[in-house]
């Protein structure tokens, strides 16, 4: 049965023959005088087609240009527009498929050329209106009738189910008319009318297993899966060599939601040498599709892929394996399968990329810098590879060696709010603050809520000194996230350095500390707030807690110190701001304090 293409007939080149016969034509008709005329016009036709046999349009184009000056015929402006339409100029296309219809406005070919050069210009109406009259002309024009239902089936899908019923009245039993007949049905939500009408259909011709196959298809989308089940049962008898038939029968038990008799039928179904890898793929995918949605059946995903790993070597089960040890949080497992794939196809960047997510997202950053050094070297130019690469080495502390990568990265995706903050962050650790500060505004334009990004502004504006913007900042930053231990500590760092707000700042800090009570950065703060309030007793006890935690922090011991000074113990304040200097002797503050001649 043959299959209609939607506007593939008024596509066709047009023959030598028809061009002979339209300028014989027109040699006959005209008059003597013009003769001469007629016959260089009938040259530059033969000439435009015999170009356009051999796909150059454009000196086709030149040709029928030629002819048409000569002597304008509804068949030259035809060819024009057909070439035109060719090239993709779909403005001369038009135009000239215009003319040659006002020329012969019941020449169906000159009509079916405009209707496909409407639809492709977005016209649809026009288009419809076209082929209507194609149909008004030759009511018989099955090619017309079908244009038309599939441009009226987004708009129109009532007037579309009608003319592909009245096709079928012309071509009987046609798949592809009977499955748009189907998928209008289901959007109208009325698959039992597709399911009865193939029923008829199969009741005048049992044999064919095509409309066998729709039928079953429509009653697992109308989610009758018993009958499905039984019809599959029946035809399966009739054909046996079928695999489709199978992979219905697993899918209608599947989604009844019978999983192991499911899976045992795809099982068998992978299982089968004369079923292609790519259809064997595909069923391992979907498996792990509904894997995703309900974790239970992630053993029966395994099960199904073991099968056709058994039987191959390729990337892509590699890969699917991997996922799902992901999703199992078998991070192990999945980097090894992983691996395994990247072996099979060191081409595919995604792999490579997925192993970097994986090893990063479990917090193994030595692992996954060095995965994507030997990534970077093969996809130089891989936005992924690059950022995981440079985030990796900045969770490292390696802010030199991550600022390349990540600038590289912003480069190749430069409207990522994700890069462009962790790019400002390592710019900020390199102390280049307003490089940062501009890359922070660049991802809050994208990003506008991101109190993470608005809280690190607030931080270098107040190394900075910029109190106005950081105060700005932060504050904002809060109205987002007010519980934010991280905000809310720096922000009361920023305060107490300020010694302004100091019992807003208290606040601030014990509410980092409830979240999180063994970080010495938010001990030191609450520390350094009670020393700008006076109270040096409660300073020491949280500083000298947090120096157990972290006895190499210059800043604890300075800030120690400190508050020795203040108890009037001068010798003990030496004494910790000679650690601090050891740890951080280039710090003028802390050098200024041990040759201060009054201490």
């Amino acid at each position: 049965m043959k299959r209609y293409i939607i506007f593939s007939i008024y596509l066709t080149a047009i023959t030598l023959g028809s061009v002979f016969a339209q300028v014989n034509t027109r040699k006959e008709a005209a008059a003597s005088d013009s003769t001469d005329r007629a016959l260089k016009a009938e040259q530059h036709v033969i000439n435009g087609a015999l170009a356009e046999m051999n796909n150059n349009y454009a000196e086709a184009i030149l040709e029928y240009q030629d002819a048409l000056k000569l002597d304008p015929q509804p068949g030259i402006h035809y060819s024009l527009a057909k070439n035109y339409y060719k090239i993709g100029k779909l403005a001369a296309a038009l135009n000239h498929s215009q003319s040659s219809v006002e020329m012969d406005p019941d020449n169906t070919e000159y009509l079916g050329l405009l209707a496909t050069i409407y639809s492709h210009a977005g016209e649809i109406d026009s288009a419809a209106a076209a082929f209507e009259k194609i149909i008004s002309i030759d009511s018989t024009d099955v090619t017309a009738y079908y244009n038309l239902a599939s441009i009226y089936e987004s708009d129109k899908p009532l007037k579309a189910l009608e003319i592909y019923n009245h096709i079928l009245d012309f071509t009987g039993p046609d798949w592809a008319v009977l499955v748009k007949i189907a998928d209008l049905n289901e959007r109208l939500g009325d698959i039992p009318a597709t399911i009865k009408t193939l029923e008829d259909l199969l009741g005048l011709n049992p044999s064919s297993l095509e409309l066998h196959k729709l039928l079953i298809e429509s009653l697992i989308k109308n989610k009758q899966f018993d009958k499905a089940i039984e019809k599959t049962d029946e035809v399966i008898v009739l054909f046996p060599e079928d695999l489709n038939l199978i992979e219905f029968r697993a899918n209608a038990l599947v989604q009844k939601g019978d999983w192991k008799e499911g899976a045992a039928e795809y099982k068998k179904l992978v299982s089968d040498k004369s079923l292609s890898f790519n259809s064997k793929v595909r069923i391992a995918g979907a498996f792990i599709k509904h894997a995703l949605d309900d974790s239970t059946l992630i053993p029966i995903a395994h099960d199904v892929i073991a099968v056709v790993d058994k039987d191959s070597s390729d990337w892509q089960i590699k890969a699917m394996i991997a996922e799902l040890y992901g999703m199992e949080g078998k991070d192990s497992l999945a980097v090894d399968q992983l691996k395994a794939a990247i072996n099979l196809a060191e081409w595919n960047s995604d792999i490579w990329v997925k192993l970097g997510v994986i090893l990063f997202e479990s917090g193994r950053f030595e692992d996954a810098a060095q995965e994507m050094s030997a990534a970077v070297k093969k996809f130089p130019n891989d936005y992924f590879v690059n950022f995981i690469l440079g985030f990796s080495k900045s969770q490292l502390n390696l802010h030199e060696d991550a600022q390349p990568y990540l600038q590289k990265a912003v480069i190749l995706n430069p409207n990522d709010p994700n890069v462009l903050s962790v790019y400002a962050f390592t710019l900020n650790q390199l102390k280049r603050e307003d490089e940062a500060l501009s890359y922070i505004k660049k991802a809050l334009r994208f990003d506008p809520d991101n109190s993470q990004l608005l809280g690190m502004a607030g931080m270098i504006y107040d190394n900075k000194e910029m109190w106005a913007e950081c105060d700005s900042s932060y504050e904002r930053a809060l109205r987002l996230d007010p519980e934010s231990a991280l905000i809310l500590n720096n922000y009361a760092y920023s305060l107490s350095e300020r010694g302004i707000q100091l019992e807003r700042a208290l606040n601030m800090v014990q509410k980092s500390i409830e979240q999180d009570p063994e970080n010495s950065s938010y001990l030191d703060t609450i520390g350094w707030v009670y020393y700008k309030l006076g109270e040096y007793n409660k300073a020491e006890s949280y500083i000298l807690k947090a120096i157990e935690i972290d006895e190499n922090n210059a800043t604890l011991l300075d800030h120690l110190g400190d508050i020795y000074l203040k108890q009037n113990k001068l010798n003990k304040a030496i004494e910790m701001w000679k650690k601090a200097q050891e740890l951080d002797p280039e710090n003028e503050n802390i050098n200024s304090k041990i040759g201060d001649k009054k201490i």
